[in-house]
């Protein structure tokens, strides 16, 4: 859904609230291997989330509620609500490809979900890269570092497909530590090599409200 320049201001807001508000403390339990989490982690079939995206680029920028279902390893649904009922993006996707439909009538399809993204808004949303990350995963397609650890041995910063994602705050749900709070920015090109994929900055802030796992 393309965040239209009308809630720049809402999204400055948001931006505000989340830098100015007090930062909760995570409890630092015992450490956990990171091998051992990777393989809990990969054992969930089926999950859901509820929560608040936010986009920033240079020149445009805005927010939206969000429910995403993932189904199975390739099923998932994703509805996003714009504020003020400015309209309402339904996308669905399957081994086949993904599609997508606006309130207002609009749609496309196309087997790449992040091309899918790039044609809408005109910059790229790695849709793709977050089915994995909201989990604290790394996608499993492509290499991956961790820049940053938590006290609890979990990553802080990973470096993934051009993308910097930072694990803000985890909390336990289900019995597992799964990330509530992600700030998620395209790398620089200079840190990449890639300045031609790298001319507009990206800022991505994911508020996850409410974690179902095993269940949709």
């Amino acid at each position: 859904m393309k965040f239209p320049r009308l809630y720049c201001l809402l999204l400055i807001n948001l931006w505000l609230f989340g830098c100015a508000s007090p930062q909760v403390k995570e409890v630092v339990t015992d450490t956990i291997g990171w091998q051992q989490q990777q393989q809990t982690l990969l054992q969930i079939k089926q999950w859901s989330i509820d929560g608040r995206i936010a986009v920033q680029t240079n020149f445009d920028g805005g927010q939206a509620d969000y429910r995403w279902q993932q189904l199975n390893a390739t099923d998932y649904k994703i509805r996003l609500q714009a504020p003020l009922g400015a309209g309402t993006t339904w996308i669905k996707g399957d081994a086949q490809g993904v599609s997508l439909q606006t309130s207002s009538g609009d749609k496309l399809f196309d087997t790449d979900v992040d091309k899918l993204m790039l044609q809408m808004n005109g910059w790229p949303l790695p849709v793709s890269g977050l089915r994995y990350w909201v989990l604290g995963l790394p996608s499993a397609t492509t290499a991956y570092s961790v820049s940053k650890w938590k006290d609890n041995g979990l990553p802080g910063v990973m470096l993934q497909d051009g993308w910097r994602i930072e694990f803000r705050r985890y909390k336990k749900v289900s019995g597992v530590l799964v990330p509530h709070k992600l700030f998620i920015r395209r790398v620089d090109a200079n840190d990449i090599g890639d300045a031609e994929n790298n001319d507009e900055e990206i800022d991505v802030r994911l508020i996850i409200r409410q974690w179902n796992i095993g269940h949709v």
